[in-house]
């Protein structure tokens, strides 16, 4: 049983066993997540969006323009682009019920 105390701040030890067993390193960040009674911590990713706009837009500037693209504005790509995903993921929502 891995028992933890609370804290005067409501602090508390993640036990060495639990840490390692999910790779938990300090800085890491975790959402906590009330489930009934009980509070759940889940290991989150975050992601610096800047840099990979950054990396993204670097990227695209190394891709030769296709024929289809050449007279359309940026604007007209990105409803394009955006009208993709939003059916990729109509597709994968389908497929997962």
């Amino acid at each position: 049983m891995n028992l933890v105390t609370v804290k005067p701040k409501y602090q508390v030890t993640i036990p060495a066993k639990l840490r390692k067993g999910i790779n938990l390193k300090e800085g890491d960040v975790m959402e906590a997540i009330q489930v009934q009674d009980r509070i759940l911590l889940e290991l989150k990713e975050v992601v610096d969006r800047q840099a990979i706009a950054d990396k993204i837009d670097a990227l695209l500037k190394k891709l030769p323009v296709s024929p289809e693209d050449e007279d359309r504005t940026e604007d007209e790509i990105m409803e394009c682009v955006v009208a993709d995903i939003k059916a990729f993921r109509r597709e994968q929502r389908a497929s997962k019920e």
